[in-house]
């Protein structure tokens, strides 16, 4: 038997567009595959920028980008997670997929074909919301994904949950967090990626360059979001084979 093909995806964009649905549905399709959450590297309460009284958790220096890329560069070499990583975003629930594994076992053979949906193809999904921000993380990885949806989805999903695993306790949004902290922190992060800096636009040529992939549409079901992610997986995996 070959060796398994190994890649290294990173899924991004806007708070609650899908990414930790879409990374952990890769995860069960393809099952010696492994997560890696961005949000695992948030820097220690007392470090995160406090704005207008509040902790923003949405901006660049909320991370750890410095741990973030020495764990990206082990997976590199390595194909696993560094022994010492403790995830708190796997005790996050995400609710139910809106798609079941039967459905998602379907549109992996329609797109990889029967021989190879049943190879021993193995990857790790980077999952997080700032991932290419940092040259080191998007350098290092094969395929680059920013999921979008429309603002008022965003906001309508994000003020729908109930909060967050930190590595210190628990964070619930205030009132008004994401129309002041969510959504801005994401388009002051991302609008260097858009032509005219309009996020629900186009990609530029240099976001192109860097082989940024986007959907064409900004409201885009799990469906079809699945099915443009293995697209993209197949043609990464024909470039290697």
């Amino acid at each position: 038997m070959t060796e398994p093909l190994f890649l290294l995806i990173g899924v991004t964009g806007p708070s609650s567009s899908g990414k930790s649905t879409l990374a952990r549905l890769l995860r069960q399709l393809f099952p010696e595959s492994f997560i890696l959450h961005e949000d695992d590297f948030y820097k220690p309460e007392a470090e995160i920028p406090v704005v207008n009284g509040l902790a923003d958790w949405d901006c660049p220096e909320a991370i750890d980008f410095e741990s973030l890329g020495k764990a990206v560069s082990y997976i590199k070499y390595h194909e696993s997670l560094p022994s010492d990583l403790n995830s708190k975003e796997e005790q996050n629930s995400l609710g139910s997929a809106p798609i079941t594994l039967e459905e998602a076992k379907q549109i992996r053979q329609e797109i990889l074909g029967v021989e190879r949906a049943a190879l021993n193809i193995r990857f790790c999904v980077v999952d997080g919301f700032l991932l290419f921000n940092d040259l080191d993380v998007i350098s290092n990885l094969d395929i680059k994904l920013l999921l979008r949806a429309p603002y008022e989805r965003l906001k309508a999903r994000r003020e729908a949950r109930n909060g967050y695993a930190t590595l210190e306790g628990f964070w619930q949004d205030p009132p008004g967090y994401f129309d002041q902290y969510v959504w801005p922190g994401y388009v002051r992060s991302h609008k260097h990626f858009f032509e005219n800096e309009d996020v629900e636009g186009s990609l530029t040529p240099d976001a192109i360059a860097k082989g940024i992939n986007t959907t064409s549409k900004i409201d885009v079901e799990m469906h079809e979001l699945l099915r443009w992610a293995l697209i993209q997986i197949k043609h990464a995996l024909d470039l290697k084979s």
